[in-house]
């Protein structure tokens, strides 16, 4: 009997470290397969001085720098974008603003030039030029705080809060690592709802910090982001392996399954562009069903619920009219199509009582929907066709403003 619990305690120890090897041997390559390591990780100098210099905000976490040019890869070639000296992006529309817009990189347009996205095509329609501060991967939150200390032309009578149904999970986010694993960087500030009061915690990074600072700031975010237990803890490798990866069996096994293909790829030098397509969609789809699911956690609606009536509040205070924008996106649209069931619809119907609502799922999700979109290896934003459709609903909405509304 004891020869026999001596071999499967061998057996576990045995299978335990293979496993162990494989998963630090395959993590080089999948920022999604996290371990203990990734509680501390390590920040690379000179990569964190770049975000320090060129993107890093003491305020929102990040922001677009004025004055300044960034260039990405696009699906069909190079996308280069042009920051005015205001922060907004570059609308070569000459006319008085009346419109400024705030929000995430569907508001900014990721992906499409600077003439193709919603907000150009909407100062054709309008004769006016609206303005453009949408920032990529911001929660509602961010995009509050930005509008909260933007100064916006006299002249601005609407202001359009922009993003897409995943804010839900933004917005209770205080380092995106714990959300997005491997988004080191991406420190910001996050409202807790304590006693219905909206209670605002500071982005914990510094100006000109010492990497040496990093261990305490990363302990100290811990105590207000949601997601270190609800999903870094749940996902993450640590002794016993094999009790974690039986935890999360599916998602672990084809990550696994997908990561040995493109190792196996790479070995006999065979193109690997359809594996690496595929592990991106698992992980997209496994975030959007996430925050599809956040929709029914009653703490989480409230507190979305409450910064956007902060926004609409403070628009009204400054005597501009209030509109948000939904913008599913396509993986959204995917996994409403397979369920039958729009997670987040009953919530923005009850906000539409609140403020204006215009939600786009309704008409991206038509026959062809794909066009709207660029399936590219950041979820999906809004092609050039996608954009012209939020123009017209967003102008259609405008236009039908009574006389006595600001246009």
């Amino acid at each position: 009997m004891i020869f026999y619990l001596l071999f499967l305690v061998f057996i576990f120890f045995v299978f335990e470290l293979l496993l162990q090897f494989l998963i630090n041997y395959l993590r080089k390559d999948c920022k999604w397969l996290i371990t203990e390591k990734d509680d501390y990780p390590e920040f690379d100098q000179v990569n964190f001085n770049k975000f320090m210099d060129n993107s890093f905000d003491k305020e929102l976490g990040w922001c677009r720098k004025p004055k300044t040019t960034g260039k990405e890869k696009g699906k069909f070639g190079e996308i280069v974008y042009h920051i005015d000296e205001n922060g907004s992006r570059q609308n070569s529309f000459a006319s008085e603003t009346t419109i400024a817009t705030f929000g995430d990189s569907y508001t900014f347009c990721r992906q499409v030039h600077d003439n193709q996205t919603w907000q150009a095509y909407l100062s054709n329609k309008l004769n006016d030029k609206v303005l453009n501060y949408g920032v990529g991967n911001y929660g509602v939150d961010q995009a509050y705080l930005y509008y909260q200390r933007q100064l916006v032309p006299s002249t601005t009578k609407i202001i359009i809060l922009g993003f897409v149904p995943e804010t839900i999970c933004r917005v209770q986010s205080y380092w995106k690592h714990y959300l997005e694993f491997g988004n080191t960087f991406a420190f910001k500030p996050r409202y807790t709802l304590d006693d219905g009061k909206l209670n605002l915690h500071n982005n914990l990074l510094k100006n000109k910090m010492n990497l040496s600072e990093m261990a305490q700031i990363i302990e100290k975010s811990r105590e207000n982001d949601e997601f270190y237990e609800k999903k870094f803890r749940m996902m993450q490798f640590r002794f016993p392996y094999l009790l974690r990866y039986f935890v999360n069996f599916n998602r672990n096994s084809i990550l696994l399954y997908l990561l040995l293909k493109k190792k196996f790829l790479k070995f006999f030098n065979l193109p690997n562009l359809v594996a690496d397509n595929t592990l991106f969609s698992v992980i997209m789809k496994e975030n959007i069903n996430f925050s599809h699911k956040m929709y029914e956690n009653e703490e989480a609606v409230a507190l979305l619920e409450e910064i956007i009536i902060k926004f609409r509040n403070l628009a009204y205070k400054r005597g501009h009219k209030p509109l948000l924008l939904v913008m599913p996106q396509l993986m959204d649209l995917k996994v409403i199509n397979k369920k039958k069931k729009n997670p987040y619809h009953s919530f923005f119907s009850k906000i539409s009582t609140e403020m204006p609502v215009i939600d786009m799922t309704q008409f991206l999700n038509i026959q062809n929907s794909e066009d709207f979109y660029i399936d590219d290896l950041y979820g999906g934003h809004l092609s050039e066709l996608g954009n012209k459709l939020v123009a017209d609903k967003v102008f259609d909405y405008i236009d039908k403003l009574p006389k006595s509304e600001p246009k």
